[in-house]
């Protein structure tokens, strides 16, 4: 009976001794499988976030190549004449400013031409105020602003024609067209060199004036900022060389709802344009996209294109056909 009852409990001691290694194995295998699942969680987290990451750096660095036949032969500019006409002393649509370079001559060589279209305007335009028509010099960083400050210094010298809307007008496609058509009247321009960009409403300007005109227009590439658009404009916007800068936290107007600046520019290049038109998104930044853009403030804090070109050189990669 000893001998039997010991023969049992050595059997039972083996059953239970397999029973606790299989009971470890099982869960050793089921901790495998958790490890593997986390870890895969973490791989795939990890690749999430290597797309966001993607999505956020510099594509490519901004190449920059001047076709300058047609300007190394203009004067250096040391510092021109920036000139106020008010509304109806002269036949132009607007109520202006205009600054010619140090070496301009009504007989001398053409410049380009870059046109300045400012935002809304509350405070508004009578029209015969020379006081009203120099607010276009100080308020938020531009071409004149910095022209008047002496902090304009592009590669090569423009004429800059910056014109004041009156008291809550916009920027109508055919008003501009008329201003542009004035100054080619009266200035020593360079027609296949010329440039149109506006900040808010004036970015809105420059969609716009060449959205609703199509072919029909006289720009080489325009530079609309915190600006937006529409899908009836889309198509004509395909056949020019567009540079569209907004910030990403901009309340006044959004960079992507309601046709903002990336739906735009995304819009644009899903037809396969012949130059395809880029977005800057300012990281941290409200709708005063504009005072780095015009000041050549760059920086790295950017998502889809890089900011690390001046937007002057950018232009002059460009002319009309």
């Amino acid at each position: 009976m000893i001998r039997k009852t010991n023969l049992v409990s050595s059997l039972l001691k083996k059953i239970l001794f397999i029973a606790f290694i299989f009971s470890l194995s099982c869960t050793q295998s089921k901790t495998s499988e958790e490890d593997l699942m986390l870890v895969e969680e973490e791989e795939s987290s990890s690749k999430d976030i290597d797309l966001i990451d993607n999505d956020e750096v510099i594509l490519e660095t901004t190449k920059i190549v001047i076709d300058s036949t047609d300007l190394v032969n203009l004067p250096i500019d040391i510092g021109g004449t920036h000139t106020a006409y008010p509304l109806y002393s002269t036949p132009a649509r607007f109520g202006h400013h205009v600054y010619t370079p140090s070496g301009y001559a009504k007989d001398g060589p053409e410049y380009p031409l870059l046109v300045y279209l400012h935002g809304w305007d509350p405070s508004g335009y009578t029209g015969s105020d020379i006081e009203e028509l120099d607010e276009l010099l100080g308020g938020a960083i531009s071409p004149p602003s910095l022209i008047t400050g002496n902090r304009w210094n592009p590669p090569f010298p423009f004429i800059v024609a910056s014109p004041r809307l009156k008291h809550n007008t916009y920027w109508a496609h055919f008003d501009i067209h008329s201003f542009i058509t004035y100054l080619i009247e009266n200035y020593q321009i360079n027609q296949k060199r010329i440039y149109l960009t506006g900040l808010s409403l004036g970015g809105g300007g420059a969609w716009y004036y060449v959205g609703e005109r199509g072919d029909d227009n006289y720009v080489a590439a325009i530079v609309p900022i915190s600006a937006r658009g529409e899908p009836r404009i889309i198509d004509n916007l395909t056949k020019i060389p567009i540079w569209a800068f907004h910030g990403d936290s901009d309340t006044t107007v959004d960079a992507v709802t309601n046709y903002g600046s990336v739906t735009l520019v995304n819009s644009i290049n899903m037809k396969n344009p012949q130059t395809p038109a880029k977005i800057t998104l300012f990281k941290n930044t409200g709708h005063d996209a504009w005072s780095r853009v015009y000041s050549d403030h760059f920086t790295p804090h950017t998502t889809r294109f890089p900011f690390d070109v001046s937007i002057y050189d950018w232009m002059l990669q460009y002319k009309k056909e």
